[in-house]
């Protein structure tokens, strides 16, 4: 129990000392109070707005590329089993029409 007791207190001691700020510290606060550099300037703000913006922009873009790209693979696609399909049709008229003119493939 005193152990417990003497870790308590030396960790309220060193939260204690860490909230403490020395000189330096106090100095490096004001300085930063006197410059401003603690709050962004108008023109900081609007070129992160602007940054922001773009950024959204181009993922953006990049979705209705990757979308239509997307897309276009599809119709590909289809267009591709169309011509097979056709093909394979034009195959088989063809294979018909050479059976009822075994010869030379003209009618008579």
């Amino acid at each position: 129990m005193k152990k417990f007791v003497l870790a308590a207190f030396a960790a309220s001691a060193i939260l204690a000392a860490c909230e403490q700020q020395g000189p330096a510290e106090e100095a490096g606060e004001e300085i930063d109070e006197a410059v401003g550099t603690e709050e962004e300037s108008p023109a900081e703000e609007a070129w992160e707005d602007t940054t922001d913006a773009a950024d959204d922009a181009w993922d953006a873009t990049t979705d209705a590329a990757e979308d239509a790209g997307d897309q276009m693979g599809e119709w590909a696609d289809e267009a591709g089993d169309a011509m097979d399909d056709s093909a394979d049709d034009m195959e088989e008229s063809a294979e018909e029409a050479s059976e009822d003119n075994p010869e030379d493939g003209a009618p008579e």
